[in-house]
C-alpha cells in the first residue's frame, strides 16, 4: 500500500505542488494583520497544511476545517487513550471512504484516484485516513514551534535572514531539537531482548523517544543547542528506512515555504507575550504549542503597495 501511494510524494511530485503550497502560503500570509496581536498557529500554521492536503485529495475549501479539527481529537485521543478517540475514528474514516467512493465514480489525476485502481475503499480510506492525520497535525506543529524557536533564538532568526540558502538545514535542525511527535508508532517485540540491563520480552510493546534519540550526546555536538548550520544532521523526526514518513518531502516543503514567506513578507516579527505565557497542550505523542501571539510590521514595499492599493488591506 505504500508503494502506491509513494510516487504522490517524490521530490518531483512534492515540486509540482509547490507553486500551490506558495500560493496557499501567500494568502494566508496576506490576511494577516500588522499593528495589533496575530496568532501565527491559528491564524497560519494550522490553516497551511489542511488547505494544502485539501489541493492533494480534492478536499473542498469549506470542508477542510472539519477534517482538520477530527484529526486535532485523533492525535489527542492516542497517549493515553481517552473517549475521544473512537468517534475520531471513525469520522475520519467515513469521510476517507466517501472520498475513495467519489473518485471511482468521479475519477481525477489526483493520487486517490490512483489508489482505488489497485485497493478496496478499506483499503483506500485507510491510507487517506493515515495521511489526513499524519499530513495536518503534526506539519502545524513543524511550522509553530520552528516559529517559536527562531522567535526565542534571535541570532538563528538574523541568520536564516540573511542567507536562505540555510533554510533547508533550519527545517532539518527544528526537527531535530523539537520534533512534532515524540514518540514513534508501537512496536512490538518479536524476540526478547536486553537493552541497558532492562529485559523486553517477546510480545512487549515498546514506544522509542524520538526526542531523546534527537538529543543523544554519543551522535550529535552540542545536542542540546539550537544551530540552523548543523551539519551531519541526521535526525529521526522523520523515522527511518522502510517507515520513514512518506510525506516528508511535502512537510519539509511546507515549513520551508512557510518560514521564507514570513520573512519575506514582515520586516519585523516578534513575540507578543513572554516566553513563558505561551500555551502548550501535552497530548501524549506530542506537546502541542497551541498559540503564537506575535506582532507584525511589514516590509517597506508591501506597505507601499497597500496603500497604494486599498483592496490589499486587512
Amino acid at each position: 500500500m505504500r508503494k502506491l501511494a509513494a510516487p504522490g510524494f517524490t521530490t518531483g511530485a512534492v515540486a509540482a505542488v509547490r507553486p500551490a503550497i506558495e500560493r496557499i502560503s501567500g494568502e494566508l500570509v496576506q490576511r494577516l494583520r500588522t499593528g495589533t496581536e496575530v496568532d501565527l498557529v491559528a491564524d497560519f500554521a494550522v490553516p497551511l497544511p489542511t488547505l494544502v492536503l485539501g489541493e492533494i485529495f480534492g478536499i473542498p475549501a469549506d470542508e477542510c476545517a472539519q477534517v482538520r479539527s477530527w484529526s486535532d481529537v485523533f492525535a489527542a485521543g492516542l497517549l493515553p487513550i481517552k473517549d475521544t478517540l473512537r468517534p475520531s475514528i471513525m469520522w475520519l474514516n467515513d469521510y476517507a471512504k466517501n472520498l475513495a467512493r467519489q473518485r471511482r465514480v468521479d475519477p481525477d489525476d489526483g493520487l486517490i484516484t490512483r489508489l482505488t485502481a489497485d485497493l478496496d475503499d478499506d483499503e483506500v480510506s485507510s491510507m487517506v485516513f493515515l495521511l489526513l492525520v499524519a499530513g495536518q497535525t503534526a506539519t502545524t506543529q513543524l511550522i509553530a514551534k520552528g516559529m517559536s524557536l527562531l522567535l526565542t533564538h534571535p541570532d538563528q532568526l538574523d541568520r536564516l535572514r540573511g542567507d536562505r540558502a540555510v533554510l533547508s538545514n533550519a527545517v532539518d535542525e527544528m526537527l531535530r531539537y523539537d520534533p512534532p511527535l515524540r514518540v514513534t508508532a508501537f512496536r512490538m517485540a518479536v524476540a526478547p531482548i536486553e537493552i541497558e540491563s532492562v529485559t523486553i520480552a517477546a510480545g512487549d510493546v515498546v514506544m522509542c523517544s524520538v526526542t531523546e534519540a534527537n538529543r543523544d550526546g554519543e551522535r550529535f555536538v552540542e545536542p542540546d543547542r539550537f544551530d540552523l548550520g548543523r551539519q551531519d544532521n541526521q535526525h529521526l523526526a522523520f523515522g527511518h528506512g522502510i517507515h520513514r514518513c512518506l510525506g516528508a518531502n511535502l512537510a519539509k516543503a511546507e515549513a520551508e515555504i512557510a518560514f521564507a514567506t514570513l520573512l519575506d513578507r514582515f520586516d519585523r516579527i516578534e513575540l507578543a507575550v513572554p516566553v513563558a505565557e505561551l500555551k502548550w497542550d501535552d497530548v501524549g505523542i506530542m506537546n502541542q504549542l497551541t498559540t503564537l501571539p506575535v506582532r507584525l510590521q511589514r516590509k517597506h514595499a508591501d506597505r507601499e503597495r497597500t496603500r497604494t492599493n486599498p483592496s490589499r488591506r486587512r
